[in-house]
């Protein structure tokens, strides 16, 4: 039988008892200081610009029996609003990307493009220059309660048919010490470029 202590409990219920105030009061803080979700955000519309290339370079060098090459590309801009939704913490934007469900449920995923990148794509396809609108920049600190606005641009070697008949097409913006905030596409107003 387990000894009293001098004031007559027991020492092994003396413990449960602190081990149950310290439960208690860590799950209070929790509690109190929840912030729930620090981050919202949508895609607000999305371009698409299917590229289909055929090349030949003579029989001897070209493709299966000097047949053709075929080249399928797709570039997607998304423009995207991003909220900080808390009151005492600033958010770290860290990264962005985009995975394409295809409709075999084999998935793509691509980083967006980098700042010196994204200049690039709009001068080497001129069609998609009206679309352009500024960049969403890596590495920001968003303070809270501030919304920001910017563009992405992704690159997927895959046909216009696959994208049309595509599961689901996601962006995801990662953040330092949070939770990736995942945007859903259903239903985005998409153009095609040509």
């Amino acid at each position: 039988m387990a000894e009293r202590s001098g004031n007559g409990v027991n020492p092994v219920i003396s413990i449960l008892g602190a081990i149950l105030l310290v439960i208690v009061c860590v799950g209070g803080y929790i509690w109190a200081t929840w912030m729930g979700p620090v981050h919202a955000g949508k895609v607000v519309s999305m371009a698409v610009y299917p590229i289909h290339r055929e090349l030949s370079t003579g029989s001897a060098l070209g493709g299966v029996d000097g047949g053709k090459n075929v080249y399928d590309e797709l570039i997607v801009v998304a423009n995207v609003h991003i909220q900080s939704t808390t009151k005492k913490l600033p958010l770290f934007l860290h990264d962005m990307s985009a995975t394409v469900t295809l409709p075999d449920g084999s998935t793509q995923q691509d980083l967006a493009a980098s700042r010196d990148d994204f200049q690039k794509v709009f001068v080497a396809y001129p069609a998609l220059a009206p679309q352009q609108k500024a960049p969403l920049q890596r590495d920001i600190t968003m303070t809270p309660g501030q919304t920001v606005d910017g563009q992405m641009i992704f690159h997927f070697p895959i046909t216009k048919q696959q994208w049309d008949q595509r599961k689901s097409f996601t962006v995801t913006v990662e953040f330092l010490h949070q939770d990736p905030l995942v945007m859903k596409t259903a239903g985005v107003p998409t153009v095609t470029v040509q």
